[in-house]
């Protein structure tokens, strides 16, 4: 009897396997790009500290990567957007403790669009 179960048991633990391997793929892809906007943002800071709307755009792009990194890991499913309080909302949901970070995602949420475009005024 235990013998018949085997092979289904076997497939179910690769698919597990396969799956798991494809979520940690893609959690270091969120990561590596996140660590490239920061670089970026460093190399700016360290070369061109004047260029301060770019650097903050790259910190700001790389906190939206890093969470949804993070989002990957919670197995928390989230829409293509660039709102970094819809996803601290997405983690809260399964991590309160990141809600401290409310009031900081907001300071660099202004970068994400706005600070790419001239003033209009």
């Amino acid at each position: 009897m235990i013998l018949r179960l085997l092979p289904a048991c076997l497939k179910k633990a690769k698919s597990y396997m396969d799956n798991q391997e494809k979520k940690n793929s893609l959690i270091k892809e969120w990561l590596h790009k996140g660590e490239r906007d920061l670089d970026t943002a460093r190399l700016t800071l360290d070369n061109r500290p004047e260029y301060t709307d770019i650097i903050c755009y790259h910190c700001q792009q790389a906190v939206e990567k890093y969470l949804k990194a993070y989002l990957v890991y919670l197995d928390t499913p989230f829409e293509k957007k660039h709102d970094l309080d819809y996803l601290i909302d997405l983690i809260v949901e399964n991590d309160k403790d990141i809600e401290q970070f409310y009031d900081f995602v907001e300071t660099l949420s202004g970068y994400a669009v706005e600070i790419r475009y001239p003033d209009d005024s």
